[in-house]
C-alpha cells in the first residue's frame, strides 16, 4: 500500500462522516440510542399524526410544525453535544502528539530521524 492510500484511509477514519461522530467518551446504551434517534423521530411522527387527524387544518399544520421543530431540536442538541465531546478528544490527541514532537523531534506517526 502506498503512502497516499494510507494517508487517505487515515484521514477518512478520523472523520467518518457528518452523522457519525465517534468518541470513547460517548455512551451508547439502549437508552442513549433511544434519546439520540427514536425520541426525535417519535416527536416528529406525533406532529405528522396531529396534522393528519385534524384534516390538515391550520391549527393541525401549526401543531405539526411545532412538533417537527421540537423533534429537530432534540436531534440537533444531541448531535452538537456529540460533536463537542469528540472535539475534546481530538484536542487531547493533538496535545499528546505535540508533546511527543517536543520530546523526540518527530511526530509519533513518522519514523525516527537517522541523524
Amino acid at each position: 500500500m502506498n503512502d497516499e492510500t494510507h494517508d487517505t484511509r487515515e484521514r477518512n477514519s478520523r472523520h467518518p462522516g457528518l452523522l457519525r461522530v465517534e468518541s470513547t467518551r460517548l455512551p451508547s446504551s439502549p437508552l442513549v440510542m433511544f434519546l439520540r434517534w427514536w425520541l426525535p423521530a417519535i416527536v416528529g411522527l406525533v406532529g405528522l399524526g396531529v396534522a393528519v387527524l385534524s384534516g390538515f387544518s391550520d391549527s393541525g399544520l401549526e401543531a405539526m410544525a411545532a412538533f417537527l421543530g421540537a423533534g429537530g431540536s432534540i436531534w440537533l442538541m444531541n448531535f452538537l453535544w456529540r460533536l463537542g465531546v469528540s472535539g475534546d478528544e481530538e484536542r487531547a490527541r493533538e496535545n499528546a502528539a505535540r508533546e511527543y514532537l517536543d520530546e523526540h523531534g518527530h511526530w509519533p506517526d513518522q519514523a525516527g530521524r537517522a541523524d
